[in-house]
């Protein structure tokens, strides 16, 4: 799995709106990235990949964490 991966699936939803029928598929995907990525290195590797996406397009910084934030709730809870 790579930050870039996760990076498109942020950028579809950008493109459609985050309540497009599309938005919503792209969406459960993060999600299951996002479990994938806890699983593999926990938080850090959360982190990580949130400074990444951030670092790609610094003027869309705060839409792409509220999306990563929306689409990675609980997960870190969860284990």
């Amino acid at each position: 799995m790579t930050a870039a991966s996760i990076l498109a699936l942020v950028e579809s939803i950008e493109r459609h709106g985050v309540e497009a029928p599309a938005a919503l598929a792209f969406r459960s995907a993060l999600t299951r990235k996002g479990r994938e990525a806890h699983a593999a290195g926990g938080p850090a590797t959360l982190d990580a990949i949130q400074r990444e996406i951030a670092a790609a397009d610094p003027r869309r910084a705060k839409t792409r964490a509220a999306i990563l934030a929306a689409a990675w709730s609980g997960i870190t809870e969860r284990g």
